[in-house]
């Protein structure tokens, strides 16, 4: 078997990873939205753009629309999961601690309306002390995004050395 065919194989079974993994968070981010929509627009506006947004980006992924779209998927999926995680660490206010534009500490004592759990959300307090890492284990939307983001920069930087060793390559000669 050629390098070539190898490669070809390698850049669609990334492909298909990459897009089945952006569908699959779009789609469970799309199952959030409505609780979060009657508990915080906000929150709930974010799912169901984030959710619309990663199941249209199988497109790119799968046609290779180019490095400008694969910089946006990883950008914005990066960020999607940036939020995520600072709301882990507490990092970000909830919508009971603002009052009047002032920040009155945190009381994480509710839940954060519509999180990764079917049922209406996690709870951002009192949760058993385990490390970030074990909580980003139990949380699949995350556990796809990250999928995503590995794959489709692998998928990129495959994608980059074959468009350069498609340069390289001598091209056709043409008869006069």
């Amino acid at each position: 078997m050629s390098i070539t065919v190898k490669k070809d194989k390698k850049i669609l079974v990334l492909s298909f990873v990459a897009a089945a993994a952006t569908v699959i968070a779009g789609i469970m981010h799309l199952q959030m939205t409505p609780g979060s929509l009657s508990h915080n627009l906000g929150e709930g506006i974010l799912f169901l753009v984030g959710g619309i947004l990663q199941v249209f980006w199988a497109v790119p992924v799968i046609k290779r629309w180019g490095r400008i779209w694969q910089v946006i998927g990883i950008v914005g999926t990066t960020v999607f999961f940036i939020l995520w995680f600072s709301d882990r660490l507490h990092l970000m206010p909830e919508g009971n601690e603002m009052h009047g534009g002032n920040f009155q500490g945190p009381s994480h004592s509710g839940n954060f309306s519509g999180g990764n759990v079917p049922e209406g959300g996690f709870s951002r307090g009192g949760h058993a002390p385990v490390g970030i890492g074990a909580q980003i284990l139990r949380q699949p939307i995350e556990i796809c995004q990250i999928i995503f983001i590995g794959s489709y920069i692998s998928l990129s930087v495959l994608l980059s050395k074959q468009k350069k060793a498609d340069n390289k390559s001598p091209e056709k000669v043409t008869e006069k």
